[in-house]
């Protein structure tokens, strides 16, 4: 019986964790190569980013310490937006000055989280290009 609750219970605070998650949508502006780059860096789809780098002229060091996604390399893009395995990968390639070494921190209220309409997710369009 105790070990139904403590399932029940641990359940439970997964469940509110996956609740409020922010889920980014990135469109492309324009159809430049560094654009795609940027969008497949945002959407974490690792091995279409390894495609793509391999496949232009430059070299995939020189790619990720000179493609800027809104403003930032390609490898602080990535990690802006959560995407955890394509920045993994672009970091090995980016020069240590560009890497964003500043740990955010930021704490919000649960509660204060909730939409209008109640949804549980939450998508945030994210506009790349010129």
């Amino acid at each position: 019986m105790k070990f139904i609750k403590l399932l029940l219970i641990t359940m439970t605070i997964f469940m509110m964790n996956s609740v409020y998650a922010i889920q980014y949508k990135f469109v492309a502006m324009d159809n430049s190569i560094y654009t795609k780059m940027c969008v497949l860096a945002g959407n974490n789809e690792q091995k279409a980013l390894k495609t793509a780098l391999r496949r232009h002229e430059h070299s995939p060091r020189s790619l990720a310490n000179t493609t800027f996604c809104n403003g930032l390399i390609i490898a602080n893009f990535a990690y802006k937006y959560q995407a955890n395995m394509t920045y993994d990968y672009l970091k090995k390639y980016t020069h240590s000055r560009h890497v964003d070494k500043a740990t955010k921190v930021s704490i919000q209220d649960v509660i204060t989280r909730t939409t209008e309409n109640k949804s549980t997710e939450e998508i945030i369009l994210v506009y790349v290009g010129y």
